[in-house]
């Protein structure tokens, strides 16, 4: 008796194991137009099954190579996959035609991001919000461009930058005083738009030639040394460093403070 319930038991592994391999076979429908093929692929996306859904976008591409709508949704697909070369080159295709489609707009500067094309990134997301101003998405977007844009060094610049720290204690007795020009600052248009933003408020002062900016500023460190100083700004919750200096490791208790004159010279 045993035997035959464990040989049915046997069988009826078996019999429910055969539709799960089956189904991991079966051609996926095919759908009977266009409409159909779009829907299926969208429907693939929202699921996350990319690659799954460029097999229907290929569908309406080999019918219609030049459409529009596919090819964007393609390059958005390839972006998902991680084949940002493909996606970019899918979009500019898109642009050529119909150079302020917004999504195609928004596949390049993503893949343009992806892979560590920055500043034209930048210029793209900039563009977008030429077409359209109160975009929010792409506001936050291009914020988080520029937050995580790697800074350069100032050397062979047009900037040179000098940052004097003097450090006391809560009693105002003084307990370091040091000063450095390692600096490295934002390689993007985005500095030059935040200069010109200081000197319409008239922080900019001229002479010889040179623009000079200098800022005075107090600041308490949150670790227990100060080593880095940063000159940013905050936009759409993103902190966006322009320039950075970086001095002789000080350590700091919680009660002591830093006064940081910045002196920033352009040429």
């Amino acid at each position: 008796m045993k035997k035959s319930i464990f040989v049915v038991i046997i069988c009826l592994g078996i019999l429910f194991s055969i539709p799960s391999v089956y189904a991991e076979e079966l051609p996926l429908p095919e759908g009977k137009n266009i409409k159909e093929w779009e829907s299926i692929s969208a429907a693939l996306v929202a699921e996350k099954r990319f690659s799954e859904a460029i097999i229907y976008l290929d569908k309406i591409l080999e019918q219609e190579p030049d459409n529009l709508k596919a090819l964007t949704n393609k390059a958005g697909v390839l972006a998902q996959l991680g084949n940002y070369s493909k996606s970019l080159s899918l979009t500019n295709k898109v642009l050529e035609i119909d150079p302020d489609r917004l999504s195609a707009l928004t596949n390049k500067a993503i893949a343009l991001k992806m892979l560590n094309e920055y500043e034209k990134s930048f210029r793209v997301f900039t563009e977008i919000l030429t077409i359209d101003p109160d975009n929010e998405k792409i506001k936050k977007s291009r914020a988080a461009l520029l937050s995580g844009t790697p800074t350069i060094s100032t050397n062979n610049s047009e900037y040179e930058v000098h940052v004097l720290v003097t450090v006391r204690d809560e009693d105002g007795n003084l307990i370091a005083v040091t000063e450095s020009n390692n600096a490295r600052y934002l390689p993007s248009e985005y500095t030059e738009i935040w200069w010109k933003q200081l000197d319409k408020k008239e922080y900019i002062s001229y002479e010889n030639g040179f623009e000079i900016f200098q800022k005075s500023s107090t600041m308490i460190s949150n670790e227990d040394h100060l080593g880095m100083i940063t000159l940013e700004r905050v936009t759409h919750g993103y902190n966006i460093v322009v320039f950075e200096a970086f001095i002789p490791m000080i350590q700091m208790e919680k009660t002591d403070t830093a006064e940081v004159q910045w002196t920033i010279i352009k040429n």
